[in-house]
């Protein structure tokens, strides 16, 4: 018997057809979830590989085994069996599934596929082609203006800046970017300034064609004029191309320059690189540039609102790794943005800033109504409904919240800022895996991005109750910002879990010597000081937090468990009635997410003093407003109920709610309430109780040793060995 004849009666001609039309198809599902979930790019490569690895080991198992109704068995004697034929056409059967397969997703992928919206385009980063190669700044510039003023045409889809920043230098075809981005047209452009001369190129691609539908060179004289006239041009041939109108009001915008001094225009272009960067440092460079721009001319509206954005992301970024109190950023952008409305009432990004300037004041009706008038002006700012979003989401608005996020998404699909917030919007409604999703798909976007690394921390900590892997992603988010005293701080807490009191003294310290004023850092001194038993100094850390957060919960029951130990209720109920105000009316009590906590340690002092129908009135509220919440997670109520169901004298509930938290891996501050917590007194004798906190010990042991495994290892490192 020759070779091929061999071949094809151990049916390995039949195996090669079916491994590779399988294979094809393995690829075109990945290629296709890829371009719909966010997954990896690197997944379609890494199939490929495995697959191609495959292919040999399937024609040679093919060749040594053959199927039989008996399963699967060796093919020893070589000989022709009875069974071949019939398996020969049950593996015809497959390839012809196979085969059809593969032709409903070309079909699907070719017709069914929802396609682009027609007017919808992607402007490409322009290139500098300047002879030194250092006007790229000037390139982003007009790459910018041309972003701008596209996104200001109703019903023109416009891909945000963040998405098509990703394509520089990119060796993708036009088909391949416009459709990962979701668009039928795709601009392309470059920019070469030379003393007083000007030139752009600019060309008009339909996507799916390659067509060049307009190309045009613009060659000027180096003139403020000039350039916003040429731009001016650039978008009202692109809206023309694609069916859009202009509204009068944009024609009118358009023949108005926003400066006519040069020098003033360049320096905008460079503080708007620079706030780009969005680092401390890099805001105030940028603070600096348009202040010169604007001592260059005090009309250029535009620099006053870049001033004002870079005041508002200092102020933003406080509460975590501080660049400016958010008070004093409001009290720095507020004038300058209602003078830039004052000088241009349809600016935008004015509008834009304003929204977030009221949302920072609390002033939550303000700021909507500047989101929804900054939407009207630009159709296509991502940012804005980003934002806008993010304050409906925060009104309790949740699904209106997601659904300006995904529209954000929409026009700006590589952006780790909204892939990150809609992951806190999974996190904080408690879909944690959704949410976990979002957060590696920031990393995945900006691998440097440290507030992604810190709540896939969180998530490990807080919702899975694996310390020894928050403790990884931890200290992954400190490597990329090492300057901030909140993520060195932070990481003393799950050390604190797993009963390492050296090592989490050392991350409070090196967080302290950074800003000893940082919250998350001072919280965790507190708690360091609370596992040492050390009252005194606690209840000091206690009070110097409540001096800049005089609502913080940790802190507040710290002060009021060290009151109630020494009988002094009167000082705790005074200190509640203070700060909690909408606590105080003797019925209907206001309940939200930012005093439930406070509401029933404030409820367990009023039955030490015998208040108890007042108590049990805030009790009440109290669970029936935790029920909307998810148990665990950075909004989660942990173990609130079973705190609330002891003080109502319900112990076999309270334990029994216990036990579900323990066995959903609540692992949070485990050691402070189970020992700490004065409310869980009349639990602590019970044998389930017991049990409980010995399971989670044991787990929390066990975790331990796998911590120091990883620093034995160098998975985990000392502070001593990296700083």
């Amino acid at each position: 018997m020759g070779m091929v004849s061999e071949l094809r009666r151990r049916n390995v001609f039949r195996m090669a057809v079916l491994y590779l039309g399988a294979a094809w198809l393995i690829l075109q599902v990945v290629d296709l979830l890829i371009d719909r979930v966010p997954l990896p790019e690197s997944l379609g490569l890494i199939s490929l590989t495995v697959l191609a690895i495959g292919f040999p080991i399937a024609l040679i198992l093919s060749w040594f085994y053959e199927v039989t109704p008996e399963g699967v068995t060796l093919d020893e004697d070589g000989k022709p069996g009875t069974h071949l034929p019939v398996v020969a056409r049950g593996v015809d059967f497959i390839i012809i599934a196979v085969m059809g397969a593969a032709l409903l997703l070309f079909t699907y992928d070719k017709w069914w596929a929802e396609p682009p919206p027609e007017r919808s385009v992607a402007v490409l980063p322009f290139e500098d082609l300047s002879a030194d190669g250092k006007q790229r700044y000037f390139a982003d510039g007009v790459h910018d203006a041309l972003l701008t003023r596209l996104s200001g045409i109703d019903g023109l889809k416009v891909v945000s800046r963040t998405s098509v920043m990703r394509y520089r230098d990119s060796e993708k075809t036009i088909a391949e970017i416009a459709r990962e981005l979701s668009v039928t047209y795709v601009v392309e452009g470059a920019v070469q300034r030379s003393g007083n001369q000007v030139r752009v190129n600019v060309q008009l691609i339909h996507a799916s064609t390659d067509e060049h539908i307009w190309a045009q060179l613009y060659d000027r004289a180096l003139t403020p004029s000039n350039i916003f006239a040429m731009q001016s041009g650039i978008v009202e041939t692109i809206a023309k191309r694609l069916d859009s109108e202009l509204s009068s009001q944009m024609l009118q915008e358009f023949a108005t320059a926003p400066t006519s001094s040069l020098e003033a225009y360049s320096a905008y272009l460079e503080a708007n690189s620079k706030r780009r960067i969005e680092s401390i440092e890099s805001l105030r460079e940028a603070a600096t540039s348009y202040k010169k721009a604007l001592e260059l001319d005090p009309q250029f509206a535009e620099a006053y609102i870049g001033l004002a954005s870079a005041y508002l992301m200092l102020g933003s970024d406080f509460y975590f790794h501080g660049g400016m109190p958010v008070e004093e950023s409001n009290a720095l952008s507020e004038p300058l943005i209602l003078r830039a409305l004052t000088l241009d009432n349809n600016l935008a990004e004015a509008h834009a800033a304003l929204g977030l300037l009221r949302q920072q004041q609390g002033k939550e009706e303000a700021a909507e109504k500047a989101y929804r008038r900054a939407i009207e002006l630009q159709p296509s700012n991502s940012d804005v409904f980003r934002r806008f979003g993010v304050l409906r989401w925060r009104q309790g608005q949740v699904q209106q919240g997601l659904e300006l996020l995904k529209k954000a998404l929409d026009l700006d699909p590589y952006s780790a800022t909204v892939n990150y917030d809609i992951g806190r919007l999974y996190d904080q409604i408690g879909r944690f895996d959704q949410a976990l999703k979002s957060y590696l798909r920031v990393i995945e976007i900006e691998p440097d991005h440290a507030y992604a690394y810190v709540y896939i921390a969180a998530l490990n900590y807080l919702v899975y109750g694996r310390i020894d892997e928050a403790l990884v992603w931890y200290q992954r988010a400190a490597e990329r910002d090492s300057l901030s005293s909140n993520l060195q701080g932070v990481q003393a807490l799950p050390y604190l879990e797993i009963g390492d009191l050296d090592r989490a003294k050392v991350w409070v310290n090196l967080g302290l010597s950074l800003d000893e004023n940082a919250y998350y850092t001072s919280f965790a001194n507190l708690m360091l000081h609370v596992r040492r038993d050390q009252t005194a100094e606690a209840s000091q850390i206690a009070r110097q937090i409540l001096e800049t957060y005089p609502r913080d919960w940790p802190a507040l029951n710290v002060l009021c468990n060290a009151d109630i130990a020494k009988n002094r209720y009167a000082v705790a109920k005074a200190r509640y009635e203070r700060e909690f105000r909408e606590l105080a009316p003797q019925e209907d009590p206001e309940i939200d997410g930012t005093n439930y906590a406070a509401a029933v340690d404030f409820a367990h002092i009023l039955l030490r003093i015998g208040e108890k129908e007042r108590a049990h009135m805030l009790l009440d509220a109290s669970l029936e407003y935790i029920a909307s919440l998810p148990r665990l997670g950075t909004h989660g109520y942990y173990i609130t109920d079973v705190r609330i169901l002891a003080l109502q004298n319900r112990n076999q509930e309270a334990l029994e709610a216990l036990r579900v938290a323990a066995d959903n891996r609540w692992r949070f501050l485990v050691w402070y309430f189970m020992n700490y917590d004065p409310i869980l007194d009349t639990l602590k004798s019970e044998q389930s109780y017991k049990d409980i906190y010995a399971e989670i010990e044991a787990d929390l042991s066990a975790q331990a040793n796998v911590v120091r495994a990883l620093i034995d290892s160098g998975e985990l490192v000392s502070t001593s060995n990296r700083y």
